[in-house]
């Protein structure tokens, strides 16, 4: 006779052993499939049927609806999506997600057996090298499988527990504790599929009836809801409204099921629509509760989308696109000239010329006159950012080609001026941060020349790229000349002037007077490559 104490660390080690699996499953498939979500988003996103499969795909590698919206908000926040067909992908995605519950309800124990001994095998061994990953992930579905079967074994058991009979009893005591239940669970567990599948194999054991089954499914994608809204605050404008379609998703379908349910209760006493479509499939407790998590998200997702432009407008509505968000994306460079190594590299430097156009506005905040806050100087830096990572990853992609040994000399160029160019947008950025802080009337003096010393620089920088002057290349290579010894030279007025200045004001002092020695020198160089370059020489 197994002792109650035995039991319940049976249950417990099921539960951890089923949360370790979920989660290498999801991991180890993710890592899988990244490079194909990034060669095949476009083909996708090309048509409806395709996005809906590719989304199902998306949702049972990720294993989570809200892991899926986030990366399809990435992708529209870098341009390589939008967010209509974005939003095709994530509702889909719930429907994929719900593929790995038919693991809970079919009695495949001795293979989740074999599959634990032979991935077991490759990883302890690292053979065969290419397929680890997939062996990890094939480790991780067998310890999902043995861990349900655990807690299925012990779960009717428990019930002959006081304690345990005592929950139930709570729980039984209204379809609404259920209904909080799911939700609060999920909230915890992060993942409404670890709720979904352990409602599943409690159901399989006869703990939970029909209508609490359903109650509990349905407070689980609750809690999915209120997870993805605390966990993706950080996204705005067009990205957030991917977000928010995951959210509204469940929303959308607990609206449309719980009125069924709600509809029917008053009338019979319990769901009859959702009973006859499960029982159409098996009179087993197990299948009809996969059945309801499984009708959800596959009823769901086809009204949302023949309801499409409707669902893109509401989601747009919630969270309007930003002014700020075109600063994010490339103008130029685009997947479908890749392959094409002089287009590439001719209108990267277009998108350089972008990059550095933004500078002065950079700088204009630091003048006496301005109007703070007129620009959000964190999302600019954010934006620049990512454009120019943006503009190295087609750089970097063009090293797999077989380029001339012009275009070679060209693209190295281009890079090294790319990696100058963020140098001084960082210092743009700190010097303007820091002359802007109020201080000593004489730092203020010191701030507003340099100001105007560097946008003077990064104006014939604009200039001779913009005209491929040459005379304002020799202008720049004086204006840059010798600014060291110039700088210690202000240094030295500032720091041994009669009117001693605080300890606060000689710090700034030294940052201001450092950055655009940092800035002068990066243009410098920048105005010495560009020089040399194919596309200014040509």
């Amino acid at each position: 006779m197994i002792s109650p104490a035995e039991l319940l660390l049976n249950v417990l080690a099921g539960l951890g052993l089923f949360f370790v699996g979920i989660k290498m499953v999801g991991r180890n498939l993710n890592t899988l499939a990244s490079d194909q979500f990034r060669r095949r988003i476009r083909q996708a996103s090309d048509n409806v049927g395709v996005s809906a499969l590719f989304g199902a795909v998306t949702g049972f590698v990720t294993q989570s609806g809200r892991t899926t919206s986030f990366i399809m908000a990435s992708f529209v926040q870098g341009g390589l999506l939008d967010v209509r067909r974005a939003l095709t992908i994530v509702v889909w995605a719930n429907f994929g997600c719900t593929l790995i519950i038919s693991a809970a309800v079919i009695p495949i124990h001795l293979f989740a057996l074999f599959l634990l001994g032979t991935a077991g095998a490759c990883i302890a061994f690292e053979r065969p090298k290419p397929l680890l990953n997939a062996a990890n992930a094939i480790f991780g579905l067998a310890l999902m499988l043995f861990g349900l079967r655990m807690m299925s074994a012990s779960a009717s058991v428990l019930t002959e527990l006081h304690w345990f009979s005592s929950v139930l009893e709570f729980v039984n005591a209204s379809l609404a504790y259920a209904f909080l239940m799911g939700l609060v669970l999920t909230f915890i567990a992060q993942s409404h599929m670890a709720i979904i599948l352990i409602t599943v194999t409690l159901a399989t054991s006869g703990i939970f009836n029909f209508n609490q089954t359903l109650m509990v499914i349905y407070g689980a994608h609750a809690g999915s809801s209120l997870v993805t809204y605390v966990t993706g605050v950080h996204f705005r404008g067009r990205p957030r409204q991917v977000v928010i379609g995951q959210i509204l998703y469940n929303l959308a379908g607990l609206l449309l099921f719980l009125s069924i349910f709600l509809i029917d209760y008053v009338m019979t006493g319990s769901d009859q629509v959702m009973d006859r479509i499960t029982r159409s499939v098996s009179h087993s407790p197990g299948v009809q509760a996969a059945m309801i998590a499984i009708v959800f998200n596959l009823v769901t997702p086809s009204l949302l989308t023949i309801l499409m432009p409707w669902f893109h407008r509401l989601c747009d509505k919630l969270s309007p696109q930003r002014e700020e968000e075109e600063l994010a994306r490339l103008r130029y460079l685009h997947d479908e000239i890749a392959g094409n190594p002089v287009a590439t590299l001719m209108l990267a430097e277009k998108e350089q010329l972008r990059l550095i156009r933004r500078l002065p506005a950079y700088l204009d905040q630091a003048r006496a006159d301005a109007q703070k806050g007129s620009i959000d100087l964190t999302y600019q830096h954010t934006a620049f950012i990512e454009v120019s990572g943006r503009i190295q990853r087609f750089q970097s992609a063009l090293m797999a080609h077989n380029l001339s040994p012009e275009d070679t000399e060209w693209l190295l160029n281009q890079q090294k001026r790319q990696e100058l160019l963020n140098a001084v947008e960082e210092a743009c950025l700190d010097l303007c941060r820091t002359v802007t802080i109020n201080g000593d009337s004489q730092v203020e003096r010191l701030s507003s020349g340099i100001v105007e010393a560097l946008d003077t620089v990064i104006l014939t920088v604009i200039s001779a790229m913009d005209g491929t002057d040459r005379a304002e290349l020799d202008m720049l290579e004086i204006m840059t000349r010798d600014r060291g010894p110039a700088m210690e030279s202000v240094r030295r007025k500032y720091l041994t002037s009669e009117e001693q200045l605080s300890a606060d004001a000689r710090g700034r002092v030294l940052q201001i007077t450092s950055l655009f020695e940092r800035a002068t020198w990066s243009l410098r160089r920048f105005g010495s490559l560009l020089a040399v370059s194919p596309s200014f020489t040509t």
